[in-house]
């Protein structure tokens, strides 16, 4: 799973966030309100304009401290029955359509069917959701005003305020029912798409021989499902675990049948349909030469997300795990990795790259011998790092540690206090080394981590769902806004707009970034004029251009150019940003801290679109 920006604690989120917040919303009141004083200016002179303005925005407090929510249920019940009047339940058909031709299209086979299916299912049920909501908030109330049925509400002592909220209100009701319904079906489509059954008989299995000629298990393959089998290995006893392929793996064990027979049974698949909760760790690098580097080597690639290391050569990927303690790791490190391989030749393609995993003491540099594996591309390698392992000495031997003992740094200031004396919490090391000459490994600082548990699929399917929920709360806010002074079609428009402009909020972000500190990495190929500079002259975005003050002051103008649209983009909301839907497909746990965060920003982008729709609705005068 890709991830650029570590989460943030809540606690040291939430403080700066509302502080940016207030200042932002301070910022946009001046701007609307200078806005609404031009305008009134054109229409009544400026001493009028400012009096407007004036009264408009205390009796604007006013309305909001007057609010009734007897009377908000009432609008929330009839923009309810209006929405159920419209056929809006056709979407859940639709849905149901869906489901039942998804699996014509998508392919049980593929190199992780769980990722599959929980990407389809996740994808549409958000895009149907947000789709039914904006349809029916951008078109009820310039319909109601355009037939003038707003009237017989406007006249009734009822705010603009109670108008606005009671039609969000209602219109995220019907959003969440959908996705209520949606939430379930596509939870029981992809538990039901994923689950097989592999066969393992007596007949599919060879004996394995020990080194004294006695039985010491037993090897095969499975019976071939969903477009893979897998190979077994067995304990002399009958039980084991089959390989990893198509990013999952079974429990096999044996039991005795009423005749008498051997019967082996093959588990439910494991690792499809998962929530690790990863202890990640911070990354560096060392050249081919063994000595530190900020980055590994760019092979050329425009994304510069992972860093690769060169193989057969001194260069590593290194990683270091803080509050490493022995009670959440009884019986070892269970460690897994992603990692991405770049040939320079094709090589041998069946016997794969080969890497080895060392486990290290960054204090005293006292290393593990090599853990040997084989990368496999597009899913997830896991090596346990035993209690007992071998080190080697410097007189070139090897002997048998405690891993938490010799291998767990508790003494150093990082650790802290508290931890010193070699109990408690600890630092550790995992060093990660290609094997194979030009060829290399690409790595990026959350492809590594130690598995600290695992939590409950349906549970993070349904923090997933509050992902979905909250952009439907978006999506129905900003629409009933711009519906309060645009027709429907105008309105659904708008709404596109702004939430298309919030997609690439993220990346202008990342972009100012990028020209502040002058780390082409970040966003390769520099400003608008820096691009253009780079068409006209033919040069690589992956190449740095040489420093001479012509190019020095080509990249000032672009951070210039760049700055207020970094700013202008900072007010939108992007639902790509609320999306975890990586998250479940990837089969991580979705933290709390990120759901507190998306549920905070959800908020403070609702609130003033409901008091902006009330302001326009209310300058339109529909009662009179």
């Amino acid at each position: 799973m890709v991830l650029e920006k570590d989460i943030p604690k809540f606690v040291e989120w939430v403080g700066p966030a509302f502080f940016s917040y207030l200042l932002g919303l301070a910022v946009f009141a001046v701007v609307v309100g200078g806005v609404a004083w031009l305008v009134q200016t054109v229409l009544y002179g400026p001493m009028a304009a400012g009096d407007r303005v004036y009264h408009g925005a205390v009796g604007l407090v006013g309305d909001l401290g007057r609010v009734s929510w007897r009377r908000v249920t009432a609008m929330t019940r009839l923009a309810v029955k209006e929405s159920l009047r419209k056929n809006v339940l056709v979407a859940l058909g639709l849905f149901a359509v869906v489901l039942l031709f998804a699996g014509w299209f998508l392919d049980p086979s593929s190199v992780n069917p769980g990722r599959l299916y929980l990407g389809f299912i996740l994808t549409s049920t958000n895009l149907l959701v947000c789709l039914v909501v904006l349809v029916l908030a951008a078109f009820s109330l310039p319909a109601d005003i355009k037939a003038k049925a707003i009237q017989t509400v406007t006249t009734k002592p009822v705010r603009t305020i109670e108008i606005v909220l009671g039609r969000f209100l209602g219109f995220s009701a019907i959003g969440t029912a959908s996705l209520l319904v949606m939430g379930l079906a596509g939870w029981a489509f992809v538990v039901r798409s994923v689950a097989h059954e592999h066969l393992l008989t007596q007949e599919d299995l060879e004996d394995v021989a020990a080194a004294d000629g006695s039985l010491a298990g037993y090897r095969g393959r499975t019976s071939f499902r969903q477009g893979h089998r897998h190979w077994v290995e067995l304990g002399p006893e009958g039980s084991g675990r089959t390989d990893v392929a198509q990013g999952h793996r079974h429990a096999v064990r044996a039991r005795e049948s009423a005749d008498g027979k051997r019967v082996f049974e093959v588990g439910p698949p494991e690792g499809l349909l998962e929530a690790r909760r990863p202890l990640r760790g911070r990354l560096t690098f060392r050249d081919r030469d063994g000595s530190p580097s900020a980055k590994g080597i760019s092979v050329g690639a425009e994304w510069g997300y992972r860093q690769y290391i060169e193989g057969s050569t001194l260069a590593a990927a290194i990683w270091t795990f803080e509050g490493i303690d022995e009670r959440d790791f009884p019986d070892g490190l269970p460690l897994e990795m992603i990692i991405r391989v770049f040939r320079t030749h094709k090589g041998d393609i069946e016997k794969g790259i080969g890497g080895s995993v060392r486990v290290r003491n960054p204090r005293t540099q006292v290393e593990t011998a090599p853990f040997y594996f084989t990368a496999k591309e597009f899913t997830i390698d896991s090596i346990m790092i035993p209690r007992q392992v071998a080190v080697t000495s410097p007189e070139g031997g090897t002997r048998q540690v405690d891993l938490f003992d010799e291998l767990v740094d508790r003494k150093s200031e990082a650790v802290g206090p508290a931890d010193a004396g070699g109990g408690g919490k600890g630092r550790i090391e995992v060093v990660l080394q290609c094997l194979v000459p030009a060829q290399y490994f690409g790595v990026a600082q959350a492809d590594f981590y130690l598995l600290a548990g695992n939590g409950s699929f349906a549970l993070n399917y349904l923090k997933s769902c509050l992902g979905i929920w909250f952009s439907m709360l978006l999506v129905a806010a900003i629409g009933v806004t711009f519906s309060t002074f645009l027709s429907g079609p105008v309105a659904v428009l708008a709404t596109l707009s702004v939430l298309l402009v919030g997609q690439v909020r993220e990346f202008l972000s990342r972009w100012y970034e990028s020209l502040v500190t002058g780390d082409a990495t970040i966003v390769p190929g520099g400003g608008p004029i820096e691009s253009l500079y780079r068409i006209i002259t033919q040069v690589s975005i992956t190449l740095e251009l040489e420093e001479t003050p012509a190019v020095l002051a080509m990249k000032a103008v672009d951070t210039l150019l760049v700055s207020p649209m970094r700013l202008l983009a900072a007010v939108f909301p992007s639902l790509g940003s609320l999306g975890t839907g990586e998250f479940v497909a990837s089969g991580f746990d979705i933290p709390l801290d990120l759901i507190a965060e998306h549920s905070l920003e959800t908020l403070g982008y609702v609130l003033p679109c409901i008091v902006l729709g009330a302001v326009f609705l209310k300058a339109r005068e529909v009662a009179s």
